[in-house]
């Protein structure tokens, strides 16, 4: 198992925009902030970890994910968290890279009194920029934007 090639080469700092979907919420559904991403290779670039910050409720938000890959098969696993989605739990993930380098990975979480719902990543590496792209997905398999994040090189 190793990181997906594309995705190695996301190693260093990053600063960008992130952009909260909240559409529960009628009078702000949408939530901007800047955020900031290092993204670092783990145990011999066996893994590779992206820790982002952003900002909701005038309070710094964190999170992690910790993935890596294998090459032949194009398979990826990982694990997620934050402190604001996730508090206090982790999210176990799986999924594959795409033919353009960028990931498609999907855990699940649950909510009480329904069926599990799903929580699709993207991450989708540019020339000095990528974009981490997280949904919310319904049992039913609809698809809603919750986190837009568009990092450049610091």
């Amino acid at each position: 198992m190793s990181i997906p090639e594309k995705l190695s080469g996301l190693t260093g700092k990053w600063k960008g925009s992130n952009r909260l979907h909240t559409p529960w919420q009628t009078e702000n559904p949408l939530h901007e902030s800047e955020g900031t991403a290092t993204v670092t290779e783990r145990i011999d670039g066996q893994f590779l970890e992206i820790a982002y910050t952003w900002v909701y409720d005038d309070r710094i938000r964190e999170g992690v994910l910790i993935l890596s890959g294998d090459n032949k098969t194009r398979a990826v696993n990982a694990f997620w968290t934050d402190s604001w989605h996730m508090a206090h739990q982790t999210m176990l993930c799986d999924g594959k890279e795409n033919g353009n380098g960028s990931i498609s990975i999907k855990g699940n979480y649950k909510v009480e009194g329904h069926p599990d719902w799903d929580w699709r990543t993207e991450i989708v590496p540019g020339d000095d920029s990528f974009r981490y792209l997280m949904y919310n997905v319904t049992p039913e398999g609809e698809e809603e934007i919750a986190v837009e994040m568009d990092m450049s090189r610091t």
